[in-house]
């Protein structure tokens, strides 16, 4: 009896010891990211909700039990219920709107440098073209808002959530979004220089042409990405999934994949110079003839052959 559990708990180790192999050889990056790409529950684009959907969003119960005065224009406050206000234009600069609930105001076109709004909530809000340079945004939730044009640069957004958000040529040079949630966002146009987003999940977000020079996008989760065109000259990549994202086109000279997963990434046509592939995953095959001894590649994957993806 003793033998026969000995040799059952064996079995059952050595399988355990077997689908963690298993695991590490279909995604190299398992330690560093728990879930595969999940594309089944994102937010839809702002673009196509009905103004049905976006007033279900503004009148949604929020559930961190703050209690929010209805907030009194010009004078604004931290915890203020800002919902469906109009603000174009305002000059608010240096204000703390600190836990205050923006959903579905209309505040384009304004300054508001130098401020706090962290915690804040913009769901739904039309924030085109306003300015929060140099501001605290952490932990704000800009999900299926409108952010065209907006300007963010040396402002801090880290664990904010840009789900569904029109970020069609936002500004943000100098801007920290660490662990940030960009999946199914526009960022088409958008212009991030010199900016860290180390750790945020891009999981299906378009960003042709964005111009991501010099900026820091190491442990990010960027599987399903539309990067034709793109600018990311010298950008970093370090230990982020990439699966079956389109690079085609995109500019990457100085880039760096170290510890990428690379899998189905169609890089026809990108630009390398001395673009740094060493100890990436499931490299392609045309790329991997062009590296050199030390894993660095120079040239254009349409001058070495034809994309096989």
């Amino acid at each position: 009896m003793y033998k026969k559990l000995l040799f059952g708990t064996v079995i059952l180790f050595l399988g355990f010891l077997y689908s963690c192999d298993n695991q590490n050889n279909s995604d190299p990056l398992a330690n560093i990211f728990s879930n595969l790409p999940d594309t089944t529950q994102l937010k839809e684009l702002v673009n196509f909700l009905e103004e049905n959907q976006l007033d279900s969003i503004v009148q949604q119960k929020k559930d961190d039990n703050i209690d929010r005065p209805i907030a009194i224009y010009p004078v604004l406050s931290p915890k203020d219920d800002v919902r469906k206000v109009v603000l174009d234009a305002s000059y608010l600069p240096e204000i703390n709107v600190e836990y205050a609930d923006f959903r579905g105001s209309v505040f384009r076109s304004a300054k508001c440098p130098n401020s706090n709004f962290s915690h804040t909530d913009f769901r739904t809000a039309d924030v085109r073209w306003t300015h929060f340079d140099n501001s605290d945004m952490r932990y704000s939730d800009f999900s299926q808002s409108k952010l065209f044009h907006v300007h963010v640069n040396h402002t801090d957004l880290s664990h904010s959530d840009f789900q569904g958000a029109n970020m069609f040529g936002m500004e943000g040079h100098h801007a920290i979004l660490r662990d940030c949630i960009f999946s199914n966002a526009l960022m088409k146009d958008s212009e991030f220089l010199d900016s860290d987003f180390t750790g945020s999940t891009f999981v299906h977000v378009k960003l042709f042409r964005a111009v991501l020079k010099n900026s820091t996008l190491d442990s990010c989760d960027m599987s399903y990405c539309d990067f034709t065109g793109a600018r990311m000259e010298n950008a970093s990549f370090n230990h982020t999934r990439l699966w079956k994202s389109n690079m085609q086109g995109s500019h990457l000279q100085g880039a760096d994949f170290t510890g990428a997963d690379l899998q189905g990434v169609n890089f026809f046509g990108a630009n390398f110079e001395k673009t740094n592939f060493k100890g990436a995953f499931n490299i392609p095959e045309v790329v991997k003839e062009m590296m050199d001894e030390n894993g660095l590649v120079t040239g254009s994957w349409q001058d070495a052959g034809n994309s096989t993806y």
